[in-house]
């Protein structure tokens, strides 16, 4: 019986043992193979797929048999019909540089490729996509970027759509052989080592709305769009294609190039920043270039090599194009329609979309007029960033001329060294803001039979007639902000502002200066208002009203300031023309009566000459200052911070009969100078203790009215309170540098930092947060010893807080441990004993 209790314990304890021991083996080996969730072993981490997407390790290949590849494979769907049309979809394949991505051969079948994320497709002529005697198929949308092959290469193939492809840092983005009646529609091709778009030998295809950027950086002979004949030996054109409405920008040679092909059009496309042509013509006849924007290409727009018959119209060239006309009935140039066809013109023409024409350089050559816009009563338009100049000299020509024109604005433009700078002809809602209106010999704005427009913010300089003309019953106009100015010349006229014929409209916030006249009311001109203008150093008249041949009645001035020593400030010859408002009129620096009651107000009537009888009963006048002095504080500012240095100021007293100053500082009163600057007193600012003090500076007058103002600053002369929690007084710390915890009672705090010193040195460390540890570098260099430990801290007023700790650091007293690894080892040992006690034991009984 005792002998099987030995047998079961021996059986227990190794069963004990090999436990011990096998949960070692598991939990090292899980502890090796797994870290973080991911399998270091394999070096992997498992993705999920999303629905319908597939990574392919093949390339695709259908050669003529679409059914099989339909029923064969997840990815591709479809029938083969136009309603019904395989499809492609959701593939990404890596050639590694073996072939072509996907290659589609020898079919008519209807198919589709979209979405698809293509690259490391093998050399030309392999291709990220290549389509190869395949027709009626589309590639939408798919990603090729990094091949070595072209992106999309479609040879002898028709009706091909290629719309919408990201096409990145290929040998040639897009490549069409032997192709024709096929689309390039909205690619991005950009860094293309070879061309961006290539088309060879390939009639009737349309190239649009692609972006062609920054291609050709590997190869000389490269270009944006390259268009060219078969070669040896056929020599066969490539004819009827159209470009246009594309993007060709910063390309390493020319952006357009035709080689050897007649009949194609080139339309509308922004060809710009390519570092020779913008587009080059080789031996190619019979090419139509219409509307294209051509700025800033290295070596010129347009470039002709032995090409004839070249339609070259509506260009702009370096920002330059030819004066135009557009007229919705068709009598111009062009109608908005049409234009906006053009490159250079954007927009639908509604409220949210107007049409736009910008950066445009027009240049009439004083034969007729640079912009002209004809019967456009339901199109809003812009002309903006325009510079315009010499416009003809005769009827209503002009820089920019609107004729019978509603909802347009004209804005920022340069006109200059026209004879009529902007003409308004039965215009209606016009805005002309923000314009440099310069040297325009007759007139620089004309409203002539032109209602509700607005004339806003221009500066206008130099016309011999009249800086703006509103004539012949151009009623309600706003003219606001604008300066007109140095309008001198022709006898009688010479007028900042000119108002014939023409009422209710209102003239307010504008500067007439240096002119002839000012502003000239005259002949049925009624019901005008002209308000808070400035009228100075006008040489005849600052306002004339006048009523020749018919009489202008109940025209408005007021809040407008006439100073024009050279001349009269107004002449009124019109009907009861207000020359206030009822309550307050004008300035007129010739005024010769007094404002007694110091309410800005001239006490008595200002007489105006002329016939009409009027007179300003409110003028604008001030004869000194009776109230209390004003005080200004510049320095210092409300709530500036101090220390113990008295604060500099500087105070100024505005007041024409200003006697005395003083401050006052806790009840001190200490008298200076008019004019106060300096610092205050030291000693009374010693006796003011911290926190907020209030300072009061006062003046009085000679009639004994007394102003004052203050400022309220701080004072801190109080050093910040530093509290140390650990380490506590007398801490002892052995090999680990000593962790800290402190806090500081300061609202101005600056920085703070430790010392650390003991007999014979100290050292000395800035730290940034309240908690953390001594510097454990320095703290492996000290030796066994006592140290002081002194935290401080200062404000931004330079007052300096401390508070210190004695530690103390002591040698590291060690103790024996079993190491882990042993652990396992002496169990063992232990067990092997009492198995062999037990053998032993045994062999006892039996003996």
């Amino acid at each position: 019986m005792r002998f099987k209790l030995l047998k079961n314990k021996s059986v227990i304890i190794l069963g004990f043992v090999i436990g011990i021991l096998l949960f070692q083996y598991i939990f090292m080996q899980s502890w090796i193979k797994v870290e973080g969730g991911v399998n270091i072993e394999y070096r992997e981490v498992e993705k999920l797929k999303g629905s319908g997407h597939w990574v392919l390790p093949y390339r695709i290949h259908v050669d003529n048999n679409w059914s099989l590849t339909e029923s064969t494979y997840d990815w591709c769907t479809g029938g083969g019909t136009p309603g019904n049309p395989y499809i492609i979809e959701n593939v990404t394949i890596d050639a590694q540089g073996l072939g072509s991505c996907i290659y589609i051969e020898d079919t008519t079948e209807y198919f589709i490729i979209q979405n698809c994320t293509l690259m490391n497709s093998k050399a030309s002529p392999d291709a990220t996509i290549m389509l190869y005697n395949a027709d009626n198929g589309k590639v939408i949308d798919n990603n090729c970027t990094d091949n070595d092959g072209t992106g999309v290469y479609v040879y002898s193939s028709s009706n091909i759509l290629v719309e919408d492809n990201n096409l990145v840092n290929n040998n040639v983005g897009i490549t069409l052989s032997y192709c024709y009646n096929s689309i390039v529609s909205k690619n991005y091709i950009q860094d293309s080592n070879w061309h961006g778009i290539y088309l060879w030998d390939s009639d009737n295809n349309i190239i649009t709305e692609n972006e062609v950027n920054h291609n050709g950086y590997l190869w000389s002979d490269s270009y944006g769009i390259y268009i060219s004949e078969s070669g040896s030996p056929s020599y066969v054109d490539s004819i009827n294609n159209t470009i246009k409405y594309n993007n060709v920008h910063d390309n390493r040679r020319t952006g357009i190039y035709i080689n050897s092909c007649d009949n194609n059009t080139i339309f509308g496309n922004s060809i710009e920043n390519n570092q020779e042509y913008g587009i080059y013509l080789d031996d190619s006849d019979d090419v139509n270039i219409i509307g294209n924007k051509i700025n800033d290409n290295g070596y010129g727009c347009i470039a002709n090599q032995s090409s004839i018959n070249i339609k070259d119209e509506w260009n702009v060239c370096n920002d330059v194009v030819a004066p135009f006309t557009i007229d919705e009935t068709g009598g111009g140039d062009f109608t908005w329609d049409q234009v906006s066809q053009f490159a250079w013109c954007s927009g639908s023409g509604s409220y949210s979309d107007p049409y736009l024409l910008t950066d445009l350089s027009i240049d009439a050559q004083s034969i007729g007029s640079c912009i002209v816009i004809e019967t456009s009563f339901d199109k809003y338009f812009i002309i903006s960033g325009c510079t315009v100049i010499n416009g003809q000299a005769s009827g209503s020509n002009a820089g920019i001329r609107l004729n019978d024109v509603h909802d347009g604005i004209i804005t920022q433009n340069n006109i200059m060294n026209n004879y009529i700078g902007i003409y308004l002809d039965n215009a209606e809602n016009i805005t002309v803001s923000d314009n440099d209106l310069f040297d325009n010999l007759g007139q620089s704005i004309i409203l002539y039979q032109s209602q509700q427009n607005y004339i806003l913010d221009n500066d206008q300089y130099g016309s011999i007639y009249y800086g703006l003309l509103v004539n012949a019953f151009s009623n309600n106009n706003t003219i606001r902000g604008n300066t007109f100015r140095n309008n001198i010349g022709a006898v009688l006229h010479g007028d900042g502002i000119r108002v014939l014929d023409s009422g209710d409209n209102k003239i307010v916030y504008n500067l007439l200066i240096n002119n002839s006249r000012g502003i000239k009311i005259e002949d049925n001109s009624h019901n005008n208002t002209v308000k808070q203008n400035i009228i100075q150093g006008n040489l005849k008249y600052g306002a004339l009203v006048l009523a020749d041949p018919r009489e202008s009645h109940d025209n408005l001035f007021y809040l407008n300031n006439f100073s024009n020593p050279l001349g009269q400030n107004a002449y009124d010859n019109g009907t009861n023309t207000k020359w206030d408002n009822g309550s307050i009129g004008n300035y007129w620096n010739n005024y010769s009566g007094i404002d007694a009651d110091d309410d800005i107000i001239g006490d008595s009537p200002h007489l105006i000459p002329g016939d009409g009888g009027g007179q300003d009963n409110f003028p604008i006048w001030s004869d000194g200052y009776d109230g209390p002095p004003i005080i200004t504080i510049n320095q210092p500012i409300s709530y500036e911070l101090f220390g113990t240095l008295a604060p500099t100021v500087d105070v100024t007293f505005t007041s024409p009969k200003l006697s005395a100053t003083w401050y006052q500082l806790n009840g001190t009163i200490i008298t200076s100078n008019y004019n106060w600057t300096g610092t205050l007193d030291q000693s009374v600012w010693n006796q003011v203790g911290n926190g907020t003090v209030t300072l009061i500076f006062y003046a009085n007058n000679t009639v004994g009215k007394v102003g004052s103002n203050s400022v309220t600053v701080r004072k801190d002369i109080i050093a910040p309170v530093i509290t140390i929690y650990s380490p506590q007084n007398n801490s002892r710390f052995n090999t680990t540098a000593p962790s800290y915890l402190i806090s500081i009672n300061e609202k101005n705090l600056d920085s703070y930092y430790y010392t650390l010193s003991w007999i014979g040195g100290e050292s000395t460390h800035y730290i940034y947060v309240l908690s953390g540890s001594i510097n454990q570098a320095l703290w492996d260099t000290l030796p066994v010893g006592v140290y002081t430990l002194t935290i401080y801290a200062n404000d931004t007023l330079g007052n300096l807080g401390s508070n210190s700790v004695t530690i103390y650091k002591e040698s590291l007293s060690s103790s024996p441990k079993i190491p882990f690894g042993s652990f396992y080892l002496i169990v063992s040992i232990v067990s092997i004993t009492l198995i062999l006690a037990s053998a032993k034991y045994k062999l006892k009984i039996k003996s």
